[in-house]
């Protein structure tokens, strides 16, 4: 039997393993699917795995799994509930956690919140990978950017409430490749937030994308919205996600990671 740990952070759900309890199992593309699989698995947008790192710094690794069985360079939402599990499942006490990621070593702060934890930790810099452009769709008009958070995402601004889905942006396919794309709306520069949709390769439509929200606040910084060391709101249908780009370029992601359940499967 192997032991497995259900998270979640604003509705985006993980399923983590220890390496070391898989024995002879393998996760295949085929077993990945059918352990997210929500009807007929345990149902999550992907799997994480903890491993031992190669990295004398880093604490632990882990590898993202997405619900297709491909694989995922980062994950923001993802490494909030990996640090959360590594506290309370691991019984890890060193503060910051040094996680060795697809996107290099990233640092995982952790503060009490009631009975929990709220967890921070940084993505790295964002980098453009396309200029910012106006286009128009369906009569609507939105400005497009390209920002690698280490995995690529393609980031739609709309002042205007409208009827397109994110997924009819996602099969625009603009770079010629898939990418993660966020529709961004609704933005209140008073209040600090702004209202997001996502759709991500590998795992289609989701409640919340960490690396997503990261994209967005990189564009909004790019255009002129929002300053360095502002803390932001993005709404996601799963919850709220705040984050902050620091003085060295550096976007922190912050929120309460939830631990849904644990359970044993049969290999």
């Amino acid at each position: 039997m192997i032991d497995f740990f259900k998270y979640s952070a604003a509705g985006n759900d993980f399923v983590i393993i220890n390496e070391s309890s898989l024995g002879s199992f393998e996760l295949t593309k085929e077993n990945i699917v059918r352990l997210c699989d929500r009807r007929f698995g345990i149902g999550a947008d992907g799997i994480l795995l903890h491993s031992s790192p190669e990295s004398r710094e880093a604490h632990a690794k882990m590898t993202i799994f997405n619900s297709d069985g491909s694989t995922a360079e980062m994950c923001g939402n993802g490494i909030r509930c990996f640090a959360l599990y590594l506290v309370q499942d691991c019984g890890f006490s060193v503060n910051p956690l040094r996680i060795e990621t697809g996107n290099g070593l990233l640092e995982a702060r952790y503060e009490k919140a009631g009975k929990t934890y709220r967890i921070s930790a940084s993505l790295g810099k964002a980098h453009i990978t396309d200029e910012t452009k106006k286009i128009n769709f369906r009569g609507c008009d939105f400005l497009r950017t390209g920002v690698s958070t280490g995995n690529p995402h393609l980031v739609y601004i709309t002042e205007n409430t409208t009827g397109i889905d994110v997924e009819e942006l996602w099969k625009l396919r603009e770079l010629g490749y898939e990418t993660n794309v966020e529709l961004v709306q609704n933005i209140d520069l008073a209040g600090n937030c702004a209202k997001v949709d996502v759709y991500e390769r590998g795992a289609g439509r989701t409640l919340a994308c960490g690396t997503g929200g990261a994209a967005v606040v990189n564009t909004l910084l790019k255009i002129g919205k929002i300053k360095e060391n502002q803390t932001f709101t993005v709404k996601y249908p799963g919850g709220d996600i705040d984050y902050t780009i620091n003085g060295d370029g550096e976007t922190i992601i912050s929120g309460i990671p939830l631990k849904i359940f644990t359970g044993k499967m049969e290999g």
